[in-house]
């Protein structure tokens, strides 16, 4: 084991370039493949009620024309290099990423040095882009369990930045002008919030150079002052209806924060509530009961919160019974510790996870991004397991009795509920409201 602790810190290096990018890289060999990913440290948690959706749309503009290069020609070489090249915007981050063979890295880094340097936001490029956002967002609309999920983070955090689309909504994007745009991007995309990590077949110390050669005029971030305090979470209900044969529901409640000293605990409870098809959840609702075709669970973390979700759709008539039996099956692990098959099975999950995700550039890529952002320093995947391991039953059980509280659970439905007219009051009692 120590072998493969000594070749595992071989492969991974960090350096810190003059203007305080942090470049982070972990050699992957025998792959002819690279994958790259720019994280900023700025995301929807950065913004006003007023600005909502502005990061996710500079996300969009940073590929809609540089000073030397309009957005056909940049679409032209992303094509070109003959991989994948994106973005997307999180509540805590933007990442832009790209995947392409080994030979192609200068490439990459010169078109992500000409986008973060030189990108022009031009008024006209704001106006299509503003028109291409109220599309997803009426896309969003139309995806009931997506939009499940929004709304029950929209009151389970009011008025909290976590708590907002991150797309923004119809008013707060049509305020958005050049000079809006220019302003947020000025204050937070700036080279001491910018972390860039590769995993593939690469050099560290000519990455790192190659790096430095395309973002060493990247100022810093002008904005100093953040946000820091985490929402106060919510108990609620929220009822929509659709036209739909199901309903589909999002059940939430209070969970670690990204770093939090149970987070293992909670991937750990998560794993045995809700997913794979062998969890208790899908068990009880799917193959013994047959009330629902989906249901599962998912931990959501952030840096200032966390967010522990059950989902899944079923039909109207199965609502009720489908939301008691899991808040039943929440409750039961305050009051009966899980089984050691229970565990171990469980565990055994999470290592599966870790280590066959490991062995694609772009997990580790992402991995290596976000532990830098989150606890600013590498976790060996050695070190992930074992703390999956680590964790008890007893561990397990005063962790729900934390997060499953009556009171402090969020329940919201989307769908075919027009004749429940005792609904909310229904759900309410469920929950403890």
């Amino acid at each position: 084991m120590l072998y493969y602790k000594e070749e595992l810190a071989a492969m991974y290096r960090k350096t810190v370039l003059d203007n305080g990018i942090r470049v982070i890289t972990e050699r992957m060999p025998g792959v002819r493949s690279l994958t790259i990913g720019l994280m900023l440290d700025v995301g929807s948690k950065d913004e006003t009620a007023e600005n909502n959706g502005v990061a996710h749309c500079i996300e969009h503009m940073l590929f809609k024309g540089t000073s030397s290069r309009d957005a056909a020609t940049l679409g032209r070489m992303i094509d070109m290099a003959g991989g994948q090249l994106g973005a997307f915007t999180a509540r805590d981050y933007t990442c832009l990423y790209a995947a392409v063979l080994d030979d192609y890295r200068t490439f990459a880094l010169d078109i992500f040095g000409d986008i973060l340097l030189h990108s022009q936001f031009e008024a006209d490029a704001l106006r299509r882009e503003q028109s291409a956002i109220f599309q997803e967002l009426d896309a969003g609309e139309e995806q009931p369990g997506k939009l499940a999920q929004e709304l029950l983070k929209q009151a389970a955090w009011p008025g909290h930045a976590l708590g907002r689309n991150i797309y923004g909504n119809r008013a707060s994007v049509s305020s958005l002008t050049r000079e809006t745009v220019l302003d947020f991007f000025g204050k937070n995309y700036g080279a001491d919030r910018l972390i860039i990590s590769a995993a593939g077949n690469l050099d560290h110390e000519d990455f790192a150079a190659q790096v430095n050669d395309a973002l060493w005029a990247l100022p810093s971030a002008r904005q100093v002052a953040r946000p820091t305090v985490g929402p106060d979470f919510q108990g609620s209900v929220t009822v929509r209806a659709r036209e739909s044969a199901h309903v589909y529901f999002a059940l939430g409640a209070p969970a670690p924060v990204y770093t939090g000293p149970d987070r293992y605990a909670t991937y750990v409870l998560n794993a045995i509530l809700g997913a794979g098809m062998s969890s208790r959840l899908y068990r009880r609702m799917r193959d013994e009961a047959g009330w629902v075709y989906e249901i599962g669970s998912n931990y959501h973390p952030y840096g200032q919160a966390g967010l522990f979700l059950v989902e899944g759709f079923t039909t109207p008539e199965n609502l009720l019974p489908v939301m008691e039996a899991t808040v039943a099956e929440l409750i039961q692990l305050l009051s009966e510790p899980v089984t050691a098959e229970e565990l171990w099975r469980a565990k055994e999950y999470l290592r599966g996870e870790i280590l066959i995700g490991a062995e694609a550039s772009n997990t580790r890529m992402s991995q290596l991004a976000t532990q830098e952002l989150y606890f600013g320093r590498f976790l060996p995947l050695e070190e992930l397991v074992e703390g999956v391991r680590s964790i008890s039953a007893e561990q397990i059980q005063a962790l729900a009795a934390e997060m499953f509280q009556p009171g402090r659970l969020a329940i919201s439905t989307v769908g075919a509920v027009q004749g429940m007219v005792n609904l909310e009051s229904d759900l309410g009692e469920i929950i403890g409201l």
